[in-house]
């Protein structure tokens, strides 16, 4: 069976991240600070043969890989691809993570927004927000990972075996990522913009190698 490496690198920080509000598919460029930890992690993965190179259709997604590419020797060719894009938070999009996930875990009847969060995988998460979506536009969670997938599936195509790609991802994305990996719900840390998990894939399985 085939296998590869993925490097998932998360986005840099934009204004929205910065603000801690909800970055679907909105078109959020990186902040300066953004940019240059980007970079910085192009310094530390510069020695990886990547083979390939991938991001999702976005701003913040395809600065993120730039700046990332422009260190080191013969680097692939950045391919955009939308099924790898974040998470759609249809009428949340922009709106306040903090204030939204407290209302859930008052709504809920959690002790706290602490209790509520480790107590929902990321399919529940987002199935929550496409409930309760008054707009009826946000991506449930078996849609959001089922399209994720076929992301996925197209790095898989196109890289050949043994080797390396680089794909950047919304935290959102590498949160079902680790939990399919695992079985556990991420840190905050696991998830912070430019933070990066090296991933074994062979189509059907992922396997966490390696975190920063």
């Amino acid at each position: 069976m085939k296998s590869i490496n993925l490097y998932l690198v998360v986005a840099g920080a934009t204004y929205f991240s910065q603000l801690d509000r909800f970055q679907g598919w909105s078109g959020t460029p990186l902040t300066e600070a953004g940019k240059r930890a980007s970079a910085a992690v192009g310094d530390e993965l510069a020695a990886v043969d990547f083979a390939t190179a991938f991001a999702a259709d976005t701003s913040r997604s395809v600065q993120t890989a730039e700046q990332i590419l422009a260190v080191g020797d013969h680097r692939p060719k950045l391919q955009l691809d939308a099924a790898l894009r974040a998470p759609f938070f249809g009428g949340f999009e922009g709106a306040d993570r903090a204030d939204t996930w407290s209302s859930f875990a008052t709504r809920l009847g959690y002790a706290s927004v602490a209790d509520f969060a480790s107590d929902q995988t990321p399919n529940e998460l987002q199935t929550l927000l496409h409930d309760h979506d008054q707009t009826s536009l946000a991506e449930d969670g078996p849609d959001l990972w089922t399209r994720y997938l076929q992301g996925l599936q197209h790095v898989l195509q196109a890289t050949p075996a043994g080797q390396t790609a680089l794909v950047i991802v919304d935290s959102a994305n590498l949160r079902a990522v680790i939990h399919q990996a695992t079985g556990e719900n991420p840190t905050k840390a696991q998830l912070r913009p430019n933070s990066w998990v090296q991933v074994g894939y062979d189509g059907d399985n992922l396997t966490i190698k390696q975190e920063n």
